[in-house]
């Protein structure tokens, strides 16, 4: 008999269309089970995860300091840079889900790294390719995940309040979104970001999020020159989320530009500092790709998160 979870993914997988069907119109079981094995990761009689995992999925009282490193480069081993600089969350890249298998989704990947314990899970832009129809699907196949694997604590809504304010989702496109995810797992925390220079804290955020990530996306001096004051504004707008604080290695227009030693090691220090008061729940720093690109960076890092207290 088959458990109760594999039964509700295989609803799933018939309800929204992802068991496979040839072209005389059969539906083929060996692909409908493969598909059920997709999101349980049961396949070859083991586990699909071997990390530590919380009582509860996603419960922050339960995880450690988050110290959390952003990476779109799928192809990317991260072995050394994790075992360099101990980050424990890997922000992940996938594509919509299309009935994929567990093992091939890059927040397995992820997870197989030794001491990385935790990923979160990407919605990505409309703005660059994320129908709405997609968006909903994957959040739902995300959430079954997180509730069989958790080290799944997350999913990041990408440039949350900029694809409003650009034109390409409505906040009620947002609310029906994180629905879907809640729905299935009321204990899966979403987070988005917020960019306070952009005055972006005139918006209510008036959603059920759980979580945001405050970036100083650009690198100018001026900006960079205000990134405590900045920080300070965006945690006094979220007094009852969990509040990361995320820092670019280069960002900005035309190619961006790339921070100094002085205002690396200032701004990540002054994160190491606020994670340290309880202020902010982690740090994370974009992204492994520069960092490799920029091996002095990698130096920086390890001498700023040596201050972080256990």
């Amino acid at each position: 008999m088959k458990k109760p979870g594999i039964i509700l993914i295989a609803l799933f997988l018939m309800f929204t269309g992802f068991a496979t069907t040839h072209e005389d119109g059969t539906r083929s079981a060996a692909n409908s089970e493969r598909n059920e094995l997709a999101i349980t990761g049961e396949t070859s009689g083991k586990s699909a995860l071997s990390v530590p995992q919380p009582e509860k999925a996603g419960n922050q009282a339960d995880m450690p300091k988050l110290i959390t490193l952003w990476n779109h480069q799928r192809q990317l081993d991260l072995t050394g840079i994790i075992d360099d600089l101990g980050f424990n969350l890997i922000w992940t890249h996938d594509p919509p889900f299309t009935g994929q298998a567990w093992e091939d989704t890059h927040m397995y990947k992820c997870l197989q790294v030794p001491g990385v314990d935790y990923v979160f899970a990407k919605i990505e832009r409309a703005a660059w390719g994320w129908t709405h129809e997609q968006s909903i699907r994957h959040a739902r196949w995300v959430a079954l995940l997180s509730q069989m694997y958790p080290g799944i604590v997350g999913m990041y809504l990408n440039d949350f309040y900029d694809e409003v304010e650009e034109g390409h989702r409505t906040e009620e496109e947002w609310r029906e979104i994180i629905a879907a995810a809640k729905e299935i797992n009321p204990d899966l925390k979403l987070w988005v970001p917020h960019y306070p220079h952009r005055d972006q804290g005139r918006h209510a955020f008036d959603f059920d999020i759980d979580g945001v990530i405050v970036n100083l996306w650009g690198n100018t001096p001026e900006l960079m020159g205000r990134a405590e004051e900045h920080i300070a504004n965006a945690i006094a707008h979220h007094p009852d989320r969990a509040v990361i604080a995320g820092l670019y290695l280069r960002s900005g227009m035309d190619g961006g530009r790339w921070l100094t030693e002085e205002e690396f090691k200032r701004v990540l220090g002054h994160y190491v500092d606020l994670v340290n008061e309880g202020k902010l729940a982690g740090l994370r720093v974009f992204s492994a790709g520069q960092l490799l690109d920029r091996p002095e960076y990698m130096e920086w890092t390890r001498e700023v998160l040596s201050g972080l207290k256990h």
